[in-house]
């Protein structure tokens, strides 16, 4: 579904990538873990188009995608969709929840694009929102507007959300939550979901694939439930180890 080849990326003299590659089926999660500055969202711009990499492919059901957005068609924009960090810069705090999700709608019908009904978006992710709509955004907490972000990208029938710390400024609580939500999706839709993360709970957190980046390469890819045994690269134990230091 989601092959990404050879990415390196430099900023003038700053390596931020060197070689990435990996795969994504389709209907599966993967979770990009690495210290901050290690390329991670870098790397998932170079997916979305938003930036582009000095060399490598990334190629999206079977077509190799431009790298940059614009030169993309609507289709290939609308099938990965990017859920951001900060979801209070993500949604006009004056709009209803009605009118962030009818702008989508809109732009989808202006390009021949059929989207979700937004019902069915906002009945997925929590269906109390269904009798909230005439309500202004900047009255819901924050687990509430990332929920919205995730309804929002669900109305373009996605195959690949990018969910870029989408949890860091939320409480524990709504972090489960939200990540439940996300697998939850990734089983209803058939979808697959990269999921970019900091810390990682290893006793909660439900994802199929982990890929660890350090010093801009990759250190571990592997199935996300043999990593806590068998991650080999020194900064994939530095992980676990904190992991077991917080969590016991």
């Amino acid at each position: 579904m989601l092959k990404v080849r050879n990415i390196s990326k430099s900023f003038g003299k700053l390596k931020v990538l060197k070689d990435i590659s990996f795969d994504l089926e389709l209907g599966e999660s993967l979770v990009l873990a690495g210290k901050s500055g290690s390329g991670k969202t870098t790397l998932s711009k170079i997916i979305i188009g938003l930036e582009q990499c000095d060399t490598g492919d990334v190629f999206h059901l079977g077509k190799r995608l431009k790298d940059n957005y614009r030169k993309r068609t609507f289709s290939d924009l609308a099938r990965i969709q990017y859920i951001f960090q900060d979801p209070y810069s993500a949604l006009e705090p004056s709009f209803t929840l009605e009118q962030t999700l009818i702008e989508t709608v809109n732009i989808c019908r202006r390009n021949s694009y059929k989207p979700m009904d937004i019902d069915d978006a906002l009945a997925m992710v929590d269906r109390r929102l269904l009798e909230q709509k005439k309500r202004r955004i900047a009255t819901f907490s924050g687990g509430q507007q990332q929920k919205i972000c995730i309804a929002r990208a669900l109305l373009t029938h996605p195959k690949l959300i990018i969910a870029d710390e989408a949890t860091s400024m939320l409480d524990y609580e709504n972090r489960i939550e939200i990540n439940a939500l996300l697998n939850k999706i990734k089983s209803s839709y058939e979808l697959s979901i990269i999921a970019i993360v900091h810390d990682i709970d290893f006793y909660n957190d439900r994802w199929d694939k982990i890929a660890v980046i350090n010093d801009h390469k990759l250190a571990d890819l592997m199935e996300f439930k043999d990593f806590f045994e068998y991650a080999s690269s020194d900064y994939s134990k530095e992980l676990i180890n904190s992991h077991k230091y917080f969590y016991g």
